[in-house]
Order: C-alpha cells, then sequence, then structure tokens
C-alpha cells in the first residue's frame, strides 16, 4: 500500500472522544445497575430482565441508522458538505418511525414476552413495567444517535460526548431520588428523563454550531442521501445487531430460565462486558468514518489502512481491558452489588469475560469497516452464523444441559465472537489485498 498515509493519529483523534461518548452511553446503564444493585438488590432480575427485550429494539435501531454516519462522512470525501446535513434530517425521521414502532411492539408483547420463553410469571410480572417504561426511551435514544453520527461524520464528535456525561450526571441524580422508593420502575423512569435530556441538549446544540450552514443544517434544499441509501447501509446493520442483540437477550432468558441469582450475575458481567465494549464500539466508528472518507475520495488504499489501523489499536486496547478485569476482579464486583454471595460469584467468572473483549471487539470494528466499504450484508450473515446459531445453542447445552451456569453462558460468548471475528477477517483481508493491487478503482462489492 506504498503512497497510503499513517491513520494512528486519526483514528486516535477520532476515536477518543467518540469512545468517551460510547462509554457514556453505557455509564447509564452501569449506574442504574449499581444503583439498584445497592439500594434495591432483590430488583436486579426485574431490572435485567426489563432490558432484554428492549435492548433488542435499540440495538436495532442503533444499527439502521448507521447510514447517517457511514453517507454523511462519504459526503464529505466527495466534496458535498451539504449532505451530511441531508444525512441527519433523513436520519432523525428515521429514528422518530423505528422508535415509535418499537414503543408499540413492547406495549402489545408486554408480559407474554417473558412467559412465551419459560419465564417464571413471579419474575416476568415484576419486569414487565420496568420494559414498559423503559420503550418510552427508545425513540429519545435513536434520536440523539441519529445527531451523534453526523457529528461524527463531520469530525465534531467532542459536542456528543460531553452532552452525554451530562446526561449520566441527570440519570444518577435521578436514580438516586427514585430508586430508593421505586426500585427498578424508578431507575426505567430515570433513563427516560435523562434521554429527554440528551435529546433536547444535542439538537440545540447541532442548530448552534457555526460552520452549520457548511453542513447544510439548516438548508432544507440541499441535496444528500435518500432514504433509500441510508437505508441500504442502515438495513444490513439494523438487520445485524439485532441478531446479535436478539441473541444475548436469549442467554439473559436461559439465565432467568435457570433462577434469579444466576440472571442477576449474567446481567452484571454482561454490563461490565458492554462498558469495555463501548472502547471497541468508538474504534469502530473511528474507522468507518476515515474508511467511508477514503471511499468517498475513491482513496482504497487508504481505506485499507485505516481498517487495519483500526484492527490493531482496538486488538491493544482489548487486551489492556482484560488485564485490569482479572486484576480488581473482586473490588469490581463488590462495586456492583452489596449481596456479598452474589459478588463472590461475579469475581470468580471475570476471567472469562476477559476472554471474550478481544474477539468480541474486533468483530464489531472489521465489520463497520466493511460497511463504510459498502460491503453491506456479509457482516450481516456472519452475525446471524455466530450470534444466532452458535451462542444460544451453545449457551443453552453449557448453561442448562452441562449445568455451567453463568459460566456456560460467558463461553458461548467467547466462542460465538471467534467465530465471528474470524470469518470477517478474513473477508476483510481480501479486500484489503484487492485494494493493494488496484488502488485507483474501485473494489467495493456489489
Amino acid at each position: 500500500m506504498a503512497g497510503s498515509r499513517p491513520y494512528v493519529y486519526d483514528l486516535l483523534r477520532l476515536a477518543g472522544p467518540v469512545a468517551l461518548a460510547r462509554l457514556g452511553i453505557i455509564g447509564m446503564g452501569i449506574a442504574d445497575v449499581v444503583v439498584v444493585g445497592q439500594l434495591a438488590p432483590d430488583e436486579l432480575p426485574h431490572q435485567a430482565l426489563g432490558w432484554a427485550p428492549t435492548a433488542v429494539f435499540l440495538v436495532a435501531g442503533i444499527g439502521l441508522l448507521q447510514g447517517v454516519q457511514v453517507l454523511a462522512a462519504r459526503a464529505l470525501g466527495e466534496g458535498k458538505p451539504e449532505g451530511a446535513g441531508v444525512a441527519l434530517r433523513r436520519g432523525l425521521v428515521l429514528a422518530l418511525l423505528a422508535g415509535a414502532l418499537s414503543c408499540v411492539a413492547m406495549w402489545a408483547g408486554g408480559e407474554r414476552l417473558f412467559t412465551a420463553f419459560g419465564i417464571d410469571a413471579s419474575l416476568a410480572s415484576p419486569s414487565t413495567p420496568v420494559m414498559l417504561i423503559l420503550a418510552l426511551s427508545v425513540p429519545l435514544h435513536l434520536m440523539y444517535v441519529a445527531a451523534t453520527f453526523f457529528l461524527e461524520a463531520i469530525k465534531k464528535p467532542a459536542l456528543s460526548t460531553a452532552i452525554m456525561w451530562a446526561a449520566n450526571a441527570v440519570n444518577l441524580a435521578l436514580n438516586l431520588l427514585w430508586v430508593p422508593e421505586h426500585g427498578a420502575i424508578g431507575s426505567a423512569w430515570a433513563t427516560v428523563g435523562a434521554r429527554i435530556f440528551l435529546v433536547v441538549t444535542i439538537l440545540a446544540g447541532i442548530a448552534l454550531l457555526r460552520d452549520g450552514a457548511a453542513f447544510g443544517v439548516r438548508n432544507l434544499r440541499a441535496e444528500g442521501p435518500s432514504f433509500a441509501a441510508l437505508l441500504g447501509v442502515g438495513v444490513a446493520a439494523a438487520v445485524s445487531q439485532a441478531v446479535e442483540a436478539g441473541a444475548f437477550s436469549a442467554m439473559t432468558v436461559i439465565a432467568g430460565r435457570i433462577g434469579a441469582d444466576v440472571v442477576a450475575a449474567y446481567q452484571i458481567i454482561l454490563n461490565l462486558m458492554a462498558f469495555v465494549f463501548m472502547i471497541a464500539l468508538g474504534m469502530a466508528a473511528a474507522a468507518a468514518v476515515l474508511v467511508s472518507e477514503a471511499v468517498g475520495r475513491k482513496a482504497f488504499a487508504d481505506a485499507a489502512r485505516a481498517g487495519w489501523t483500526a484492527i490493531w489499536l482496538n486488538a491493544i486496547a482489548m487486551v489492556i481491558a482484560a488485564i485490569v478485569i482479572v486484576a480488581f476482579a473482586h473490588p469490581i464486583a463488590r462495586a456492583y452489588t452489596a449481596d456479598v454471595a452474589l459478588a463472590g460469584l461475579i469475581a470468580s467468572l471475570l476471567w472469562i469475560s476477559a476472554l471474550c473483549l478481544h474477539p468480541d471487539g474486533a468483530q464489531v470494528v472489521i465489520a463497520s469497516a466493511l460497511r463504510a466499504r459498502s460491503d453491506n450484508w456479509f457482516p450481516t450473515f456472519s452475525h446471524i452464523v455466530a450470534y444466532a446459531v452458535v451462542m444460544p445453542v451453545l449457551g443453552y447445552w453449557l448453561a442448562e444441559q452441562r449445568e455451567m451456569g453463568v459460566a456456560g453462558l460467558l463461553f458461548a460468548i467467547f466462542w460465538a465472537s471467534v467465530v465471528s471475528a474470524g470469518i470477517l477477517i478474513v473477508r476483510w483481508w481480501a479486500l484489503a489485498r484487492a485494494a493493494r493491487h488496484a488502488p485507483t478503482s474501485s473494489i467495493q462489492p456489489s
């Protein structure tokens, strides 16, 4: 790839604030779990199950909006910055529609979304109102995501990062106010309140951007990506992420079938893994922006270099995170819950979660880089194989049939992530190799 510039600085400069914003997203979830775990520990299973279906709709919606990030960045690479504003406005419309449909589906499903999968009514009944309240936050969060993708594409991620951490303060305050009296339901309302703050603040911030006119923020007549183009990227990403989120929710259901302590431990460990995963998501977003921009310039050797650099930087970050988790397993577990027995179980299993970090992070970085090259459906198929087939089947067999409990679920996550990352890295290598031999011609998959 002679002539291709290095991307370490560019990736770190963009991935740093993006990762901080993503960490802020999961930081809200961690605050929810910690406050409930400390002040109402008996309601941790209700909170975990309430999030299970919500997460599927939320993550699918985020995938649907990925076209905002990819196509806004590509518009900049093509020298058409006003197209970024068009991508934002149409993304906000998609966010509202997807969020509204998610609310309707969860409210219509109600308690049946749990009992249909074998969850006992004693757990399903108190978990249902938590889910119904969290459903109200989905359209709010999706609008924030569309705005964030726009800011990342124009390389102004610091604004969304600052707003997200301000929302964390709002969320924590509301949790401390409502959880002592209302438990998991109070925490769910805290999430809604914090996401109202997110949407109002970030849209106001974008409207006041000094160079907003250059990016078509207020130009309703500007030309840019169509709804069809946004969906061309977003539908594949939505299916992929819905499959993955659905599979993880299925694992929560398996934990719920075993018992309340198992689902509580699994939820806490998954929450910690998700926190680290936000670092990988930050690197994935940076890779998507820089690869998309390079594709817009038709600099495919640069696109390959940016992708490989992101993959290696993420690997370093995930290894460091794994070492920290193993070294501080007991303090981490005690910080999550006041239940001594539960904390001991969690601490004994964190080494397995540490194994999952690298392959899980690698697969999301590679998938984002592939979609930035318009290779939209290959990552989706790999996720279906790994997370819809391998993970739940293996999780059920290990956790229930082999009676390994939470350990079985975590080993299932590890092997599914290895399968996904392995398939995707081969695909990326093939495209990068093609770019090295044909750097000035399009090699995007049709």
